[in-house]
């Protein structure tokens, strides 16, 4: 709304500076100019003398000029005063001369006189110029005559109008064929657009000057005024109809006229120009030698002269080529406009800046290119209303796009910052997490000092911070070794909660005075099963070995079988009966199965996370896997044995996330 409003305030102001740079623009007129222009210039001064030249010389120019063939001929400047070389002021100059011979030369007629006879024998139009009332150059003078032109129409009260007028002297006007006001303001910028086709001066409707000569040329009586009484649209002389302003004045479109169309006086004098250039033509004589004050600036020049002004007028006048601003005119801008800013508010969320950007230039481009034709075929388009308010909205939807933007970025940055914290903080808590959970699990060191006479090792690694997998060792009494591994379903948190239960309550019935291993597994799957609300499972595996003889106590309870390492490096499976894992059925009765763990023999618990290891082709660990990374291994510290069955493993996931914790403990009896 404030472009709009600025845009209205400023009015012709924004759009001049563009019509000025198409007139500059715009090519030349390849036609031949239908007005000849004949000038009085430095060289013709030089010839002749100074200004203003004896209208003795005035009449030799018109003799000159109407015998080329010139339709109409007209001068853009007055003769308001008496010629300087009239015979009584010759007279009067010379007191001394004797009284007959200054008689004589009193009879003689005036150089006035002499023109007005040939203005009378030849098509001419003199100039008149509207002025203030009190003006200077009005004293002491005739009223003069009214203007010869017939106008019809509404007469707007609109119309450019001068209190008084300047004309010629009564001699000369009386007998030209036609009168023009050859003044007119020029705009605000000092620069001369528009020459007026009709003003009042002196309270009667006085054509303009180049109007008058096309009047003349073409032997038309009446001047039609189209339009209203609060507002003048067009003049309408004949085949020609004429956009004007209120103020009847119409807008030039220069063409340039230079070259053959400009003639010295001086050339027309000595008779050395050829008749061709002024046969059928309208010719208008005017002053262009240094000094003049008929010095102008148009789009096209910044110093040129009135008198190729008019030309030019009379020129557009004869070739209809004026230029205007249809009534259509601001009714289409100011709907483009409105729809060019609906766009731009619709469409300027949804695209890039670099599209916004180029959408921008384009419809400039196209909306100035469109104002450049519609220009050339004589009609002003301002395409400021089409693309300032348009370019505006754009322009304050990118901005409130940018505030907002920089608003949800905060509100990201808040809840990024509000998430790392979180995760900062599950971080912490898993990290003492794990250092709680590696806390309840024996260290390596004390498992290898465990039990006398037999070797204990063991290792977890979580697919997690924390995980589910457990393993214990401890002895019951001075010669019985309890060792178990247990594998909860699932990882993370959970499992590890429900593992540390699982841990600590195994160990409590384990150690209690002598209970029978099937007993003391059915308390704990009793135990565990009790608010069980997650409906959790363990796996558990315990062993007991008697250290002096080698008796093994196995009861699986859904875990993977063990894997025995005889005293030679060979490999087999100890196949279990066991049963389901804890907390899936309950009372289940485990068995207890008796083996024996011969000197220098290994026996190795691993849990699923072993043989269920995928590569990255979806491919498991088996067990012969395990099994063929194990054979030999009688003679290798049990340390080394359970690395290089982990390193194998990871080697086998190539990379890959574990798919679940994995555990292995080791027991051997040295050979």
């Amino acid at each position: 709304m404030a472009v709009v409003l600025a845009v209205l305030s400023a009015g012709s102001a924004i759009r001049q500076p563009l019509y000025d740079l198409f007139q500059r623009m715009a090519p030349q007129s390849a036609e031949p100019a239908r007005v000849q222009v004949v000038t009085i210039d430095a060289p013709s001064l030089a010839a002749v003398g100074g200004w203003p030249w004896s209208r003795y010389t005035m009449a030799r120019l018109t003799e000159a000029i109407a015998a080329r063939g010139a339709k109409v001929i007209g001068y853009d400047f007055l003769f308001p005063e008496a010629d300087r070389l009239t015979p009584q002021l010759f007279a009067s100059l010379y007191p001394e001369l004797p009284p007959a011979t200054a008689d004589e030369i009193r009879k003689l007629p005036s150089m006035d006189a002499v023109f007005a006879r040939v203005i009378g024998r030849s098509p001419v139009v003199l100039a008149r110029a509207g002025v203030d009332r009190g003006s200077y150059d009005t004293l002491d003078a005739a009223a003069p005559l009214p203007p010869e032109a017939q106008f019809v129409g509404p007469r707007s009260n609109r119309i450019a109008a001068y209190p008084e007028v300047v004309a010629n002297l009564p001699i000369l006007d009386g007998a030209a064929l036609g009168h023009g006001l050859v003044n007119g303001p020029k705009d605000p910028d000092g620069v001369m657009r528009r020459v007026p086709l009709v003003a009042r001066a002196a309270g009667a409707l006085t054509p303009g000057f180049a109007l008058e000569l096309v009047r003349i040329a073409e032997g038309e009586d009446k001047v039609a005024l189209e339009g209203d009484g609060g507002r003048l649209q067009a003049v309408r002389l004949g085949r020609h109809r004429l956009p004007v302003d209120a103020e009847g004045r119409m807008t030039l479109r220069f063409q340039g006229l230079a070259g053959p169309a400009v003639t010295s006086a001086v050339d027309l004098l000595r008779g050395g120009r050829a008749s061709r250039d002024f046969a059928g033509k309208i010719v208008v004589v005017g002053l262009t030698a240094a000094g003049t004050s008929d010095v102008v600036t148009t789009p096209r020049l910044s110093e040129t002269f009135g008198v190729l002004v008019q030309a030019e007028a009379a020129n557009d006048i004869l070739a209809d080529v004026a230029l205007s601003r249809p009534d259509w005119a601001v009714p289409l801008e100011w709907t483009l406009s409105l729809l060019i800013a609906l766009a731009a508010w619709l469409l300027v969320p949804r695209l890039g800046l670099t599209a916004i950007v180029a959408a921008a230039l384009g419809l400039t481009a196209v909306a100035v290119s469109g104002a450049y034709a519609a220009f050339l075929s004589g009609a002003l388009i301002d395409p400021g209303p089409m693309i300032l308010p348009g370019v505006a909205t754009a322009g304050t939807m990118i901005a409130l796009l940018f505030v907002e933007g920089g608003k949800v970025q905060a509100r990201l940055r808040a809840a990024l910052d509000e998430e790392r914290l979180t995760a900062a903080k599950v971080a912490g808590e898993l990290s003492a997490a794990a250092e709680i959970q590696a806390g309840m699990l024996l260290p390596r060191e004390a498992l290898h000092r465990l039990a006398k006479g037999v070797d204990v090792d063991a290792v977890v690694h979580p697919a997690k911070a924390v995980g589910g997998d457990l393993y214990d060792a401890f002895m019951i009494d001075e010669t019985r070794l309890c060792f178990l591994v247990g594998d909860v379903t699932g990882k993370g948190l959970a499992a590890a909660l429900f593992m540390a239960l699982g841990k600590a309550l195994s160990r409590s019935l384990l150690m209690r005075p002598p209970v029978a291993l099937d007993v003391a597994l059915a308390n704990i799957n009793a135990e565990l099963s009790h608010d069980n609300g997650e409906m959790m499972a363990l796996s558990l595996l315990v062993g007991v070995l008697d250290t002096t003889d080698g008796r093994l106590e196995l009861c699986n309870a859904g875990f993977e079988n063990p894997l025995l390492i005889d005293a030679s490096g060979g490999v087999r499976e100890l196949k279990l009966e066991g049963g389901p894992a804890l907390c899936v059925v309950d009372s289940y009765p485990y068995p207890v199965e008796i083996h024996g763990l011969a000197p220098g023999e290994t026996l190795v618990v691993y849990s699923d996370g072993v043989t269920e290891a995928q590569d990255t082709a979806g491919a498991l660990f088996t067990r012969a896997a395990a099994m063929a990374v194990l054979a030999g291994g009688a003679g290798r510290p049990l340390a080394v044995l359970i690395e290089d069955l982990v390193s194998a493993v990871r080697v086998f996931e190539a990379g890959e996330d574990p798919s679940d914790d994995l555990t292995v403990l080791a027991v051997r009896r040295p050979g």
